[in-house]
């Protein structure tokens, strides 16, 4: 955390030799295991909206990005044998409309870089090269397959797998990208923290994060969370309204950095005022850090799930949400009204990122528990994996008019509940990372650098 979030870094070229080459070893693992001899990794491209000639901003195939990471190369493609140098097939067009994508300065040192205009053609010419091989497979968007590949199999289950199985297990460089895009999201939410306590509307937030993080709409990991009062109840709110509420009680901002194609998911609740709600926000930071200090590598999490679920039962008993005990609050599944989503998930390329169901390399699947259909993450826990810590407490009125008709209906304090309403509700979110013998917090050494983690968050 040495830079500033608006500084740009010196791109590391030992740090990410070292990553391709864990990269490498994971692929041809993979790829013995699934027969293949040989694979194209296409970058994909934005194509345009219906009808239309603009397209959605570009995002890399995860699977190319996790080689490659740089979003400028739309249309380019990867081809990687065993023990050979992987071949970077580089698109870059003459055109006077938009600027050509550049070859970054750091791959020719790690690929044979091929560069060409004609996006059809440099498909083509990776199929060619890869199919000299023999087995071959194709780990991309299905629709951008080449005509040349009536032999390739296309995203075959016994590679994709083992590819999406591996994936939770970070190198040192995917860590320190994860680290910077926390710093960047970091430098966000202190900026949004700010403009809310000034009176700010969701809109004007957003863009003081943005101008916060240095980063654009199109560069973010995810689409910003900013929620205001009731608003913070909904739980992938999508809207920003440009007119501040007449009356501030309480914010929620859910919003990441993204760096060299990594990101940072983080999640921070205040209230307007030093109130009950506030304290309820303090109680679940509490809570979500004491977890955060138990995990270690073996548990299920899904026990740390059904860990934070008690936790929350307490919590409603505490603050006189429910007339029964905590464990009865849990038991009896009042706990899921008020927390209806799952504790996290895997973090990297994507935000929500893949394989968290997955048992085994060789696809075996562990699906989340009948009561838990939100988890997304059910693995064993492991070091250098990443994952988020995101527990919350929410006051749904669509969850809480089906509670009303629930056997348990009368377990609820209904009028304490109804005057948290218009908070709408509280999430408290950090990255971690697996160690040898237990995690490291990513997301509170960047506030604490800055030195304004806020008491009441």
């Amino acid at each position: 955390m040495a830079e500033p979030p608006t500084s740009s870094p010196a791109f590391d070229g030992r740090a990410f030799a070292r990553h391709l080459a864990d990269v490498s070893h994971a692929w041809t693992v993979a790829m013995e295991a699934a027969d293949i001899d040989a694979v194209v990794v296409p970058a994909g491209n934005a194509g345009f909206y219906y009808q239309d000639d603009i397209a959605p901003p570009f995002r890399p195939n995860p699977g190319f990005a996790q080689w490659v990471p740089d979003d400028g190369t739309e249309h380019c493609l990867l081809v990687y044998r065993p023990g050979e140098k992987p071949r970077l097939f580089f698109h870059q067009e003459a055109d006077y409309w938009h600027l050509p994508a550049a070859v970054p300065d750091w791959a020719d040192a790690e690929f044979q870089v091929e560069v060409g205009g004609d996006a059809d053609a440099l498909a083509v010419a990776a199929i060619a090269a890869a199919a000299r091989a023999g087995r071959v497979a194709y780990i991309g968007p299905p629709g951008d397959v080449p005509g040349n590949a009536e032999r390739v199999a296309v995203n075959p289950d016994a590679l994709t797998v083992r590819l999406q199985y591996a994936r939770a297990y970070k190198t040192d460089f995917e860590i320190a990208a994860v680290r910077r895009a926390t710093d960047i999201g970091v430098a966000g939410h202190l900026a949004a923290r700010d403009a809310f306590f000034d009176g700010a509307s969701e809109l004007d937030i957003h863009f003081a994060y943005l101008n916060a993080s240095r980063q654009t709409d199109a560069g973010l990991p995810y689409p910003n969370i900013v929620a205001q009062n009731e608003h913070a109840g909904v739980l992938h709110y999508q809207h920003r309204d440009p007119h501040p509420p007449s009356k501030r009680r309480s914010f929620l901002i859910d919003a990441g950095g993204r760096h060299l194609g990594y990101a940072s998911d983080i999640t921070r609740t205040y209230s307007a005022r030093g109130d009950t709600f506030a304290e309820l926000i303090d109680a679940l930071d509490e809570k979500q850090r004491a977890l955060i200090d138990g995990i270690r590598p073996g548990i299920s999490y899904v026990e740390l799930h059904e860990r934070m679920s008690r936790s929350i039962g307490e919590l409603l008993a505490r603050f006189g949400l429910v007339r029964c005990e905590a464990d009865t609050a849990f038991e009896a599944g009042i706990t899921d009204v008020f927390f209806p989503h799952g504790l996290g998930h895997l973090l990297g390329l994507q935000t929500h990122d893949v394989g968290g169901w997955l048992a085994a390399p060789d696809g075996r699947v562990s699906p989340p528990p009948e009561r838990y259909p939100a988890l997304r993450l059910t693995r064993r826990v492991e070091p250098r994996q990443v994952f988020t810590i995101e527990p919350g407490i929410y006051f749904i009125p669509q969850l809480l008019g089906l509670a009303a008709k629930a056997p348990y209906a009368g377990e609820i304090a209904w009028p304490a509940v109804e005057s948290f309403l218009p908070c709408g509700g509280i999430r408290v979110e950090d990255d971690v990372l697996v160690t040898d013998d237990g995690c490291e917090n990513l997301t509170r050494p960047a506030f604490a650098f800055h030195r304004r983690e806020p008491a009441e968050a």
